[in-house]
């Protein structure tokens, strides 16, 4: 049972891990996309609508795969709850 509940605590802090990092990555994508967009929108090729859609397409992949990462690190902290509470 001890066993038990120290294999969930070390799930529970792998899953804060990914948590953690998957927001960082939604974040950065996000300035990233609107520092692209504010560089694109100065040009005279582009006007800000266009340059809003071609940042938005290009940050769409990595915040959608932030998501995933984030989503496995909640999916990973709810297992280790199941598994701790199931021991009992």
């Amino acid at each position: 049972m001890d066993q038990l509940l120290k294999d969930a605590r070390r799930l529970v802090s792998i899953g804060t891990f990914f948590i953690i990092a998957g927001w960082v990555f939604v974040i950065y994508a996000i300035i990233a996309g609107i520092i692209w967009w504010i560089d694109l929108a100065q040009r005279p090729a582009f006007n800000w609508f266009e340059a809003l859609a071609l940042s938005a397409g290009a940050i769409g992949l990595p915040i959608f795969f932030s998501f995933i990462v984030a989503g496995l690190g909640y999916f990973l902290r709810l297992f280790a709850l199941y598994v701790a509470t199931r021991g009992e």
